[in-house]
Protein backbone atom coordinates (compact mmCIF):
# COMPACT_ATOMS: atom_id res chain seq x y z
CA UNK A 1 0.00 0.00 0.00
CA UNK A 2 1.32 3.38 -0.91
CA UNK A 3 1.95 5.82 2.02
CA UNK A 4 0.34 9.21 1.09
CA UNK A 5 2.00 12.00 0.70
CA UNK A 6 1.88 15.14 3.28
CA UNK A 7 0.70 18.21 1.63
CA UNK A 8 2.40 21.44 1.70
CA UNK A 9 0.75 23.81 3.35
CA UNK A 10 1.35 27.33 1.45
CA UNK A 11 0.17 30.76 2.21
CA UNK A 12 -0.34 32.69 -0.31
CA UNK A 13 -0.55 37.15 0.29
CA UNK A 14 -1.31 39.33 -3.07
CA UNK A 15 -3.97 41.93 -3.62
CA UNK A 16 -4.44 39.83 -7.58
CA UNK A 17 -7.24 36.98 -6.74
CA UNK A 18 -5.85 36.12 -10.52
CA UNK A 19 -2.93 35.46 -9.53
CA UNK A 20 -3.81 33.25 -6.86
CA UNK A 21 -5.32 31.15 -9.29
CA UNK A 22 -3.02 31.05 -11.48
CA UNK A 23 -0.45 29.65 -8.79
CA UNK A 24 -2.29 27.07 -8.20
CA UNK A 25 -3.49 25.47 -11.13
CA UNK A 26 0.40 25.85 -11.87
CA UNK A 27 1.32 24.01 -8.41
CA UNK A 28 -1.94 21.15 -9.41
CA UNK A 29 -0.30 18.63 -11.25
CA UNK A 30 2.26 18.38 -8.79
CA UNK A 31 1.70 15.40 -6.23
CA UNK A 32 5.09 14.96 -4.96
CA UNK A 33 4.08 16.65 -2.59
CA UNK A 34 0.37 18.28 -3.02
CA UNK A 35 -0.10 22.05 -2.18
CA UNK A 36 -2.33 23.21 -0.16
CA UNK A 37 -2.50 26.88 -1.08
CA UNK A 38 -4.49 29.73 1.03
CA UNK A 39 -4.68 32.96 -0.65
CA UNK A 40 -5.49 36.62 1.06
CA UNK A 41 -5.27 40.13 -0.47
CA UNK A 42 -4.71 41.94 3.20
CA UNK A 43 -1.31 41.24 5.25
CA UNK A 44 -3.60 41.65 7.78
CA UNK A 45 -6.13 38.97 7.49
CA UNK A 46 -2.59 37.02 6.18
CA UNK A 47 -1.41 37.67 9.92
CA UNK A 48 -4.96 36.79 11.78
CA UNK A 49 -4.52 33.29 9.70
CA UNK A 50 -0.96 32.38 10.57
CA UNK A 51 -2.25 32.56 14.70
CA UNK A 52 -4.74 30.11 14.10
CA UNK A 53 -3.32 27.48 10.84
CA UNK A 54 0.28 25.78 10.78
CA UNK A 55 1.37 26.86 7.74
CA UNK A 56 4.83 25.30 5.75
CA UNK A 57 5.60 27.91 3.50
CA UNK A 58 4.49 31.54 3.11
CA UNK A 59 4.61 33.86 -0.65
CA UNK A 60 4.36 37.52 -0.30
CA UNK A 61 4.26 39.88 -3.23
CA UNK A 62 4.69 41.29 -5.77
CA UNK A 63 2.40 43.27 -2.86
CA UNK A 64 -0.60 42.79 -0.63
CA UNK A 65 -3.34 45.52 -0.99
CA UNK A 66 -2.65 47.04 2.28
CA UNK A 67 1.37 46.98 2.84
CA UNK A 68 4.35 47.80 0.42
CA UNK A 69 6.26 44.33 -0.29
CA UNK A 70 9.44 45.41 1.78
CA UNK A 71 7.45 45.98 5.01
CA UNK A 72 5.20 42.78 4.58
CA UNK A 73 8.30 40.63 4.14
CA UNK A 74 9.59 42.49 7.19
CA UNK A 75 6.10 41.81 9.52
CA UNK A 76 5.84 38.29 8.51
CA UNK A 77 9.48 37.61 9.10
CA UNK A 78 9.46 39.43 12.66
CA UNK A 79 6.21 37.38 13.84
CA UNK A 80 6.40 34.34 12.50
CA UNK A 81 10.44 33.24 12.53
CA UNK A 82 9.96 29.45 12.54
CA UNK A 83 7.56 29.76 9.24
CA UNK A 84 10.01 30.42 5.51
CA UNK A 85 8.88 33.79 3.77
CA UNK A 86 9.33 33.38 0.50
CA UNK A 87 8.90 36.75 -1.96
CA UNK A 88 8.02 37.15 -5.40
CA UNK A 89 8.39 40.15 -7.99
CA UNK A 90 8.32 40.58 -11.38
CA UNK A 91 11.80 40.54 -12.90
CA UNK A 92 13.63 41.69 -9.99
CA UNK A 93 17.27 43.56 -9.93
CA UNK A 94 19.67 42.04 -7.45
CA UNK A 95 19.59 45.05 -5.05
CA UNK A 96 15.69 44.12 -5.26
CA UNK A 97 16.52 40.76 -4.25
CA UNK A 98 19.35 41.36 -1.97
CA UNK A 99 16.73 44.33 0.10
CA UNK A 100 14.06 41.50 0.72
CA UNK A 101 16.40 39.02 1.76
CA UNK A 102 17.69 41.36 4.66
CA UNK A 103 14.29 42.02 5.24
CA UNK A 104 13.50 38.43 6.12
CA UNK A 105 13.04 36.99 2.72
CA UNK A 106 14.84 33.15 2.55
CA UNK A 107 14.11 33.41 -1.46
CA UNK A 108 12.93 35.64 -4.28
CA UNK A 109 11.13 33.78 -6.75
CA UNK A 110 10.48 36.04 -10.11
CA UNK A 111 6.66 35.65 -10.43
CA UNK A 112 7.03 36.01 -14.29
CA UNK A 113 9.54 32.83 -14.71
CA UNK A 114 7.55 30.03 -13.01
CA UNK A 115 9.67 26.79 -13.45
CA UNK A 116 7.43 24.44 -11.34
CA UNK A 117 11.09 22.72 -10.39
CA UNK A 118 13.24 24.97 -9.24
CA UNK A 119 10.10 26.21 -7.11
CA UNK A 120 9.33 23.24 -5.81
CA UNK A 121 12.98 22.69 -4.94
CA UNK A 122 13.05 25.89 -3.43
CA UNK A 123 9.89 25.47 -0.94
CA UNK A 124 11.10 22.01 -0.28
CA UNK A 125 14.72 23.61 0.86
CA UNK A 126 13.23 26.50 2.75
CA UNK A 127 11.06 23.53 4.86
CA UNK A 128 14.10 21.60 5.36
CA UNK A 129 16.09 24.73 6.86
CA UNK A 130 13.24 25.62 8.63
CA UNK A 131 13.26 22.24 10.61
CA UNK A 132 16.95 22.28 10.95
CA UNK A 133 16.18 25.90 12.52
CA UNK A 134 13.62 24.37 14.41
CA UNK A 135 15.31 21.38 15.83
CA UNK A 136 18.67 23.84 16.87
CA UNK A 137 16.55 26.07 18.85
CA UNK A 138 15.11 23.16 20.99
CA UNK A 139 18.66 21.75 21.20
CA UNK A 140 20.00 25.42 22.02
CA UNK A 141 16.92 25.93 24.61
CA UNK A 142 17.90 22.69 26.12
CA UNK A 143 21.33 23.52 26.61
CA UNK A 144 20.81 26.77 28.01
CA UNK A 145 17.74 24.74 30.38
CA UNK A 146 20.82 21.84 31.29
CA UNK A 147 23.25 25.01 32.10
CA UNK A 148 21.04 27.33 34.02
CA UNK A 149 18.30 25.07 35.92
CA UNK A 150 18.98 22.35 39.00
CA UNK A 151 18.22 18.61 37.59
CA UNK A 152 16.74 18.32 41.45
CA UNK A 153 14.40 20.81 42.19
CA UNK A 154 13.39 22.47 38.40
CA UNK A 155 15.11 25.87 39.82
CA UNK A 156 17.21 28.29 38.61
CA UNK A 157 20.65 26.48 39.47
CA UNK A 158 23.54 29.27 40.34
CA UNK A 159 24.79 29.87 37.18
CA UNK A 160 20.93 30.77 36.38
CA UNK A 161 20.40 32.97 39.51
CA UNK A 162 23.84 34.90 38.76
CA UNK A 163 22.46 35.56 34.79
CA UNK A 164 19.33 37.07 36.81
CA UNK A 165 20.41 39.12 39.19
CA UNK A 166 23.21 40.65 36.79
CA UNK A 167 20.16 41.43 34.42
CA UNK A 168 18.09 43.17 37.34
CA UNK A 169 20.96 44.73 38.63
CA UNK A 170 21.64 46.55 35.20
CA UNK A 171 17.89 47.39 35.56
CA UNK A 172 18.08 48.78 38.74
CA UNK A 173 20.90 51.20 37.70
CA UNK A 174 18.84 52.95 35.26
CA UNK A 175 16.24 53.48 38.15
CA UNK A 176 18.16 53.70 40.80
CA UNK A 177 16.87 51.56 43.23
CA UNK A 178 18.04 48.91 45.24
CA UNK A 179 17.16 45.17 44.21
CA UNK A 180 15.39 42.48 47.08
CA UNK A 181 16.76 39.04 47.88
CA UNK A 182 15.55 36.64 49.61
CA UNK A 183 18.00 33.88 51.44
CA UNK A 184 16.42 30.54 52.30
CA UNK A 185 18.69 28.81 54.29
CA UNK A 186 16.75 25.27 55.65
CA UNK A 187 17.30 24.85 59.52
CA UNK A 188 19.27 21.39 60.06
CA UNK A 189 19.30 19.68 57.03
CA UNK A 190 22.59 17.63 57.28
CA UNK A 191 20.97 15.74 60.10
CA UNK A 192 18.27 15.14 57.85
CA UNK A 193 21.12 13.59 55.15
CA UNK A 194 23.05 11.75 57.73
CA UNK A 195 20.06 10.27 59.89
CA UNK A 196 17.53 9.46 57.04
CA UNK A 197 19.40 9.18 54.12
CA UNK A 198 19.86 11.63 50.92
CA UNK A 199 16.86 10.11 49.39
CA UNK A 200 15.12 11.65 52.12
CA UNK A 201 16.95 15.09 52.06
CA UNK A 202 16.18 15.16 48.30
CA UNK A 203 12.56 15.25 49.16
CA UNK A 204 13.05 17.50 51.37
CA UNK A 205 14.66 19.90 49.01
CA UNK A 206 11.94 18.97 45.86
CA UNK A 207 9.44 19.87 48.70
CA UNK A 208 10.66 23.17 49.81
CA UNK A 209 11.62 24.43 46.38
CA UNK A 210 7.58 23.22 45.33
CA UNK A 211 6.76 25.57 48.73
CA UNK A 212 8.78 28.82 47.63
CA UNK A 213 7.69 28.41 44.06
CA UNK A 214 4.16 28.58 45.09
CA UNK A 215 4.58 31.48 47.34
CA UNK A 216 6.03 34.24 45.02
CA UNK A 217 5.01 36.36 42.34
CA UNK A 218 5.07 35.87 38.42
CA UNK A 219 7.79 38.06 38.32
CA UNK A 220 10.11 36.96 41.12
CA UNK A 221 13.38 34.71 40.25
CA UNK A 222 13.82 31.87 42.42
CA UNK A 223 17.16 29.68 42.32
CA UNK A 224 18.87 26.81 44.22
CA UNK A 225 22.66 28.57 45.29
CA UNK A 226 23.66 25.56 47.75
CA UNK A 227 22.84 22.29 48.72
CA UNK A 228 19.66 23.46 50.97
CA UNK A 229 19.75 27.46 50.53
CA UNK A 230 17.44 28.96 47.73
CA UNK A 231 17.69 32.70 46.76
CA UNK A 232 14.51 34.84 45.65
CA UNK A 233 15.11 37.82 43.43
CA UNK A 234 12.58 40.45 44.33
CA UNK A 235 12.38 43.06 41.67
CA UNK A 236 10.13 45.98 42.07
CA UNK A 237 9.83 45.15 45.63
CA UNK A 238 9.43 47.77 48.91
CA UNK A 239 10.91 46.03 51.88
CA UNK A 240 6.89 45.69 53.16
CA UNK A 241 6.01 43.59 50.19
CA UNK A 242 9.62 42.02 50.75
CA UNK A 243 8.65 40.49 54.63
CA UNK A 244 5.17 40.07 53.68
CA UNK A 245 6.79 37.25 50.89
CA UNK A 246 9.62 35.91 53.36
CA UNK A 247 6.63 35.22 55.78
CA UNK A 248 4.44 33.54 53.30
CA UNK A 249 7.42 31.43 52.39
CA UNK A 250 8.90 30.42 55.95
CA UNK A 251 4.99 29.39 57.28
CA UNK A 252 4.65 27.72 53.69
CA UNK A 253 8.09 25.49 54.26
CA UNK A 254 6.87 24.77 57.74
CA UNK A 255 3.85 22.89 56.54
CA UNK A 256 5.74 20.46 54.97
CA UNK A 257 5.47 17.17 56.68
CA UNK A 258 7.94 14.00 55.87
CA UNK A 259 7.04 10.52 57.01
CA UNK A 260 10.40 8.27 56.19
CA UNK A 261 9.36 5.16 58.88
CA UNK A 262 9.03 5.88 62.16
CA UNK A 263 9.94 9.12 61.47
CA UNK A 264 7.74 12.48 60.80
CA UNK A 265 10.30 15.10 60.10
CA UNK A 266 8.80 19.03 59.86
CA UNK A 267 10.89 20.96 57.65
CA UNK A 268 11.94 25.04 58.62
CA UNK A 269 13.43 27.73 57.03
CA UNK A 270 15.85 30.91 58.19
CA UNK A 271 15.69 33.50 55.96
CA UNK A 272 17.24 37.30 55.41
CA UNK A 273 16.15 39.56 53.46
CA UNK A 274 18.72 41.98 51.56
CA UNK A 275 18.23 45.28 49.84
CA UNK A 276 21.29 45.11 47.05
CA UNK A 277 22.60 47.91 45.85
CA UNK A 278 22.76 48.43 42.31
CA UNK A 279 26.23 49.15 42.35
CA UNK A 280 27.26 45.74 42.95
CA UNK A 281 28.92 43.88 40.41
CA UNK A 282 28.86 40.38 40.90
CA UNK A 283 26.82 37.48 42.31
CA UNK A 284 29.41 36.74 44.91
CA UNK A 285 29.30 40.34 46.07
CA UNK A 286 25.80 39.96 46.55
CA UNK A 287 25.34 36.52 47.78
CA UNK A 288 27.96 37.37 50.55
CA UNK A 289 25.87 40.55 51.35
CA UNK A 290 22.64 38.52 51.91
CA UNK A 291 24.45 35.60 53.41
CA UNK A 292 25.78 38.13 56.03
CA UNK A 293 22.08 39.08 56.93
CA UNK A 294 21.02 35.21 56.75
CA UNK A 295 23.39 34.62 59.43
CA UNK A 296 21.23 37.33 61.53
CA UNK A 297 18.33 34.81 61.50
CA UNK A 298 20.55 31.60 62.57
CA UNK A 299 22.26 33.20 65.26
CA UNK A 300 19.08 34.51 66.84
CA UNK A 301 17.28 31.66 66.42
CA UNK A 302 15.84 30.15 63.40
CA UNK A 303 12.70 29.65 61.77
CA UNK A 304 12.60 33.28 61.61
CA UNK A 305 13.08 36.30 59.24
CA UNK A 306 15.94 38.59 59.47
CA UNK A 307 15.70 41.77 57.18
CA UNK A 308 17.99 44.46 56.73
CA UNK A 309 18.13 47.58 54.15
CA UNK A 310 21.73 47.10 53.92
CA UNK A 311 24.85 45.59 55.41
CA UNK A 312 24.33 47.28 58.58
CA UNK A 313 26.73 50.10 59.36
CA UNK A 314 29.17 50.03 62.31
CA UNK A 315 30.73 52.55 64.33
CA UNK A 316 34.53 51.84 65.55
CA UNK A 317 35.76 48.38 64.86
CA UNK A 318 37.85 46.63 67.41
CA UNK A 319 41.56 44.93 65.86
CA UNK A 320 40.08 41.49 65.52
CA UNK A 321 40.51 38.36 63.41
CA UNK A 322 36.32 37.26 63.77
CA UNK A 323 33.50 38.63 64.84
CA UNK A 324 30.00 39.56 62.16
CA UNK A 325 30.90 43.22 62.98
CA UNK A 326 34.31 43.16 61.03
CA UNK A 327 32.70 41.24 58.17
CA UNK A 328 29.86 44.04 58.15
CA UNK A 329 32.70 46.77 57.93
CA UNK A 330 34.43 45.37 55.36
CA UNK A 331 31.45 44.69 52.93
CA UNK A 332 30.32 48.09 53.47
CA UNK A 333 34.10 49.15 52.98
CA UNK A 334 33.99 51.62 55.59
CA UNK A 335 37.10 50.54 57.46
CA UNK A 336 39.32 50.02 54.19
CA UNK A 337 41.86 52.72 53.10
CA UNK A 338 43.56 53.22 49.84
CA UNK A 339 46.91 54.64 49.61
CA UNK A 340 48.91 55.58 45.87
CA UNK A 341 52.58 54.38 45.61
CA UNK A 342 54.28 56.01 42.27
CA UNK A 343 55.93 54.41 39.23
CA UNK A 344 58.30 55.95 37.93
CA UNK A 345 60.83 55.63 34.81
CA UNK A 346 63.94 55.27 36.41
CA UNK A 347 65.58 57.24 33.45
CA UNK A 348 64.06 60.59 34.35
CA UNK A 349 62.39 59.97 37.90
CA UNK A 350 59.25 60.95 36.38
CA UNK A 351 56.23 59.77 37.94
CA UNK A 352 54.29 57.61 35.10
CA UNK A 353 51.69 56.37 37.05
CA UNK A 354 50.15 55.24 40.63
CA UNK A 355 49.33 51.93 41.80
CA UNK A 356 46.18 52.33 44.12
CA UNK A 357 46.90 50.08 46.92
CA UNK A 358 44.22 48.68 49.80
CA UNK A 359 44.99 48.54 52.96
CA UNK A 360 42.84 46.71 55.95
CA UNK A 361 42.00 48.48 59.47
CA UNK A 362 44.94 49.26 61.90
CA UNK A 363 45.65 46.40 63.65
CA UNK A 364 46.08 42.62 62.58
CA UNK A 365 43.73 43.00 59.39
CA UNK A 366 45.90 45.87 57.91
CA UNK A 367 48.25 43.90 56.15
CA UNK A 368 46.49 42.86 52.51
CA UNK A 369 47.99 39.06 53.61
CA UNK A 370 46.22 38.79 56.85
CA UNK A 371 42.42 41.08 55.47
CA UNK A 372 42.24 38.80 52.22
CA UNK A 373 43.02 35.67 54.30
CA UNK A 374 40.47 36.77 56.75
CA UNK A 375 38.24 37.28 54.20
CA UNK A 376 38.37 34.05 52.24
CA UNK A 377 37.89 32.08 56.08
CA UNK A 378 34.52 34.17 55.99
CA UNK A 379 33.54 33.54 52.38
CA UNK A 380 33.63 37.25 51.53
CA UNK A 381 36.58 37.41 49.41
CA UNK A 382 34.93 38.03 46.43
CA UNK A 383 32.50 40.60 47.18
CA UNK A 384 35.54 42.36 49.79
CA UNK A 385 38.11 42.24 46.63
CA UNK A 386 35.42 44.25 44.37
CA UNK A 387 34.82 46.73 47.37
CA UNK A 388 38.51 47.66 47.04
CA UNK A 389 38.97 47.53 43.65
CA UNK A 390 35.57 49.85 43.24
CA UNK A 391 37.47 52.55 46.67
CA UNK A 392 40.42 52.55 44.69
CA UNK A 393 39.28 53.67 40.92
CA UNK A 394 37.07 56.33 42.73
CA UNK A 395 40.76 57.60 44.42
CA UNK A 396 41.75 57.67 41.54
CA UNK A 397 39.63 59.35 39.67
CA UNK A 398 39.42 61.77 42.25
CA UNK A 399 43.20 62.63 41.67
CA UNK A 400 42.17 64.25 38.07
CA UNK A 401 40.75 63.45 34.76
CA UNK A 402 43.45 61.32 32.90
CA UNK A 403 44.95 60.09 35.70
CA UNK A 404 47.27 57.16 35.11
CA UNK A 405 46.64 54.40 37.59
CA UNK A 406 47.22 50.32 38.46
CA UNK A 407 44.58 48.39 40.11
CA UNK A 408 44.89 44.81 41.41
CA UNK A 409 42.40 42.49 41.15
CA UNK A 410 42.28 38.48 42.22
CA UNK A 411 41.80 35.85 39.44
CA UNK A 412 38.93 34.21 40.76
CA UNK A 413 37.21 37.60 41.22
CA UNK A 414 38.13 38.60 37.29
CA UNK A 415 36.64 35.25 36.48
CA UNK A 416 33.30 35.74 38.18
CA UNK A 417 32.31 39.17 37.51
CA UNK A 418 31.35 40.24 34.28
CA UNK A 419 33.72 41.91 32.23
CA UNK A 420 31.40 44.66 30.69
CA UNK A 421 31.01 45.83 35.07
CA UNK A 422 34.71 45.64 35.35
CA UNK A 423 35.03 48.27 32.40
CA UNK A 424 31.98 50.56 33.64
CA UNK A 425 33.93 51.08 37.08
CA UNK A 426 37.07 51.01 36.07
CA UNK A 427 36.61 53.52 33.16
CA UNK A 428 33.92 55.37 34.89
CA UNK A 429 32.73 57.44 31.75
CA UNK A 430 36.26 58.50 30.24
CA UNK A 431 37.63 57.10 27.17
CA UNK A 432 39.62 54.25 27.74
CA UNK A 433 41.82 54.15 24.40
CA UNK A 434 44.58 55.95 26.55
CA UNK A 435 45.45 53.08 28.83
CA UNK A 436 44.93 55.00 32.11
CA UNK A 437 43.87 51.94 33.41
CA UNK A 438 45.88 48.89 34.14
CA UNK A 439 44.50 46.08 35.84
CA UNK A 440 47.24 44.22 37.44
CA UNK A 441 46.20 40.00 38.08
CA UNK A 442 48.65 38.51 40.84
CA UNK A 443 50.58 35.81 39.47
CA UNK A 444 50.71 34.37 42.69
CA UNK A 445 47.24 33.79 42.46
CA UNK A 446 46.62 32.39 38.99
CA UNK A 447 44.28 29.75 38.72
CA UNK A 448 45.64 26.31 37.62
CA UNK A 449 44.57 26.50 34.30
CA UNK A 450 45.24 30.73 32.81
CA UNK A 451 42.72 29.88 29.80
CA UNK A 452 39.66 30.66 32.16
CA UNK A 453 41.06 34.30 31.89
CA UNK A 454 41.78 34.65 28.72
CA UNK A 455 38.38 36.06 27.57
CA UNK A 456 37.90 38.65 30.25
CA UNK A 457 41.24 40.23 29.34
CA UNK A 458 40.73 40.09 25.58
CA UNK A 459 37.69 42.35 26.10
CA UNK A 460 39.38 44.08 28.78
CA UNK A 461 42.09 45.18 26.70
CA UNK A 462 39.54 45.42 23.65
CA UNK A 463 38.06 48.40 26.01
CA UNK A 464 41.50 50.14 26.37
CA UNK A 465 42.78 48.36 29.82
CA UNK A 466 45.65 47.43 29.67
CA UNK A 467 46.46 44.20 31.99
CA UNK A 468 49.67 43.14 33.63
CA UNK A 469 50.47 40.12 35.42
CA UNK A 470 51.88 40.81 38.49
CA UNK A 471 54.66 39.51 41.05
CA UNK A 472 55.91 37.80 38.28
CA UNK A 473 58.42 35.36 38.92
CA UNK A 474 57.40 34.18 42.43
CA UNK A 475 54.46 31.14 41.49
CA UNK A 476 55.02 28.05 39.21
CA UNK A 477 52.99 29.09 36.49
CA UNK A 478 54.41 32.53 35.45
CA UNK A 479 55.17 31.35 31.83
CA UNK A 480 52.25 30.02 31.29
CA UNK A 481 49.99 32.39 32.23
CA UNK A 482 52.11 34.89 30.48
CA UNK A 483 51.93 33.67 27.38
CA UNK A 484 48.07 32.35 27.17
CA UNK A 485 47.35 36.03 28.53
CA UNK A 486 49.87 38.38 27.01
CA UNK A 487 49.96 40.88 28.87
CA UNK A 488 51.22 44.63 27.79
CA UNK A 489 52.67 44.69 31.75
CA UNK A 490 54.54 42.60 33.51
CA UNK A 491 55.46 43.56 37.26
CA UNK A 492 58.76 41.76 38.65
CA UNK A 493 58.64 40.51 42.41
CA UNK A 494 60.45 42.02 44.83
CA UNK A 495 61.98 38.64 45.63
CA UNK A 496 63.50 39.08 42.08
CA UNK A 497 64.63 42.81 42.59
CA UNK A 498 66.14 43.10 46.38
CA UNK A 499 69.48 41.68 46.10
CA UNK A 500 70.20 42.10 42.70
CA UNK A 501 73.54 43.75 42.69
CA UNK A 502 75.24 41.13 44.46
CA UNK A 503 73.61 37.78 42.85
CA UNK A 504 74.49 36.84 40.24
CA UNK A 505 72.33 33.73 39.74
CA UNK A 506 68.95 36.26 40.69
CA UNK A 507 70.47 38.55 37.98
CA UNK A 508 70.44 35.68 35.56
CA UNK A 509 66.82 34.62 36.08
CA UNK A 510 65.48 38.43 35.32
CA UNK A 511 67.71 38.14 32.10
CA UNK A 512 64.92 35.39 30.95
CA UNK A 513 62.12 37.08 32.39
CA UNK A 514 63.34 40.47 30.68
CA UNK A 515 63.44 37.92 27.06
CA UNK A 516 59.97 37.01 27.38
CA UNK A 517 59.11 40.18 28.14
CA UNK A 518 60.29 41.64 25.07
CA UNK A 519 59.05 38.46 22.71
CA UNK A 520 55.30 39.36 24.49
CA UNK A 521 56.16 43.05 23.98
CA UNK A 522 55.63 44.04 27.17
CA UNK A 523 56.34 46.63 29.42
CA UNK A 524 58.31 45.80 32.89
CA UNK A 525 58.01 47.84 35.95
CA UNK A 526 60.82 46.17 38.73
CA UNK A 527 58.90 46.13 42.46
CA UNK A 528 60.37 46.51 46.05
CA UNK A 529 63.24 48.82 44.94
CA UNK A 530 64.43 50.55 48.17
CA UNK A 531 68.32 51.15 47.24
CA UNK A 532 70.33 52.86 44.24
CA UNK A 533 72.74 49.78 43.97
CA UNK A 534 69.83 47.80 42.71
CA UNK A 535 68.53 50.60 40.78
CA UNK A 536 71.52 51.00 38.78
CA UNK A 537 71.64 47.22 38.33
CA UNK A 538 68.30 47.55 36.59
CA UNK A 539 69.28 50.56 34.41
CA UNK A 540 71.50 48.50 33.32
CA UNK A 541 69.91 45.60 32.16
CA UNK A 542 67.40 47.88 30.32
CA UNK A 543 63.99 48.34 32.75
CA UNK A 544 62.73 51.43 32.39
CA UNK A 545 60.00 51.39 35.02
CA UNK A 546 60.30 50.98 38.32
CA UNK A 547 58.26 51.17 41.64
CA UNK A 548 59.18 51.63 45.75
CA UNK A 549 60.16 53.05 48.81
CA UNK A 550 63.55 54.39 46.80
CA UNK A 551 61.27 56.29 45.13
CA UNK A 552 58.39 56.69 47.24
CA UNK A 553 55.97 54.96 50.20
CA UNK A 554 52.37 54.33 49.72
CA UNK A 555 50.43 57.83 50.41
CA UNK A 556 46.93 57.62 51.97
CA UNK A 557 44.66 59.04 49.59
CA UNK A 558 41.63 60.77 50.93
CA UNK A 559 39.03 59.51 52.54
CA UNK A 560 36.85 58.12 49.77
CA UNK A 561 32.83 57.35 50.61
CA UNK A 562 31.61 53.83 49.73
CA UNK A 563 30.49 53.73 45.99
CA UNK A 564 27.41 51.51 46.88
CA UNK A 565 26.11 53.53 50.03
CA UNK A 566 22.48 52.59 50.39
CA UNK A 567 19.53 54.81 48.86
CA UNK A 568 18.54 57.50 50.43
CA UNK A 569 15.34 55.08 51.08
CA UNK A 570 17.17 52.71 52.63
CA UNK A 571 19.46 55.02 54.79
CA UNK A 572 15.94 56.70 55.78
CA UNK A 573 14.67 53.36 56.77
Amino acid sequence: MTVPQQACRLLFVHRDPALATRIRGMLAPLCDPCYKVAHFTHLHDALTYLRVSPVDVVLVGPGPADEELLKAVRRLSADHPEVPVLSLAVSPTRDEMDDLRQAGARECLPVDEFTPEIWTRTFAFCQREAAISRELATVTARLDWLVHMDSLTGLLNRKGMERAILDELARCRTVDEDLLILLVDLDDFSRVNATLGHGVGDLVLVGAARRISESVREQDKVGRCGTDRFMIVLPGTTEAEGEVIAEKIRLAISRDVITAGEHRLTTTASLGLTAISPTSLSFDEVLAKAHFVLQRSKTSGKNRVARAASVAAVGLIRPVLEGPEMIAALLRGNVLQVSSQPIVNMEDGRIVSREMLTRGPEGPLHRPDNLFRFCQENDILPAVDLRCLKLCAKAASAMGPGTRYHVNIMPTTLLQTAASELIRVLLDGQDGGDGHCCLEISEQQLLGDPAVLVPPVRTLQAAGIKVAIDDVGFGNSCLEGLIMLHPQVMKVDKRLVRGLAVDPEMRRTLERLLRVADVLGAEVVAEGIENTEDYHILLEMGVRLGQGFLFGRPAPCQPITAPDAPSRAAAEA
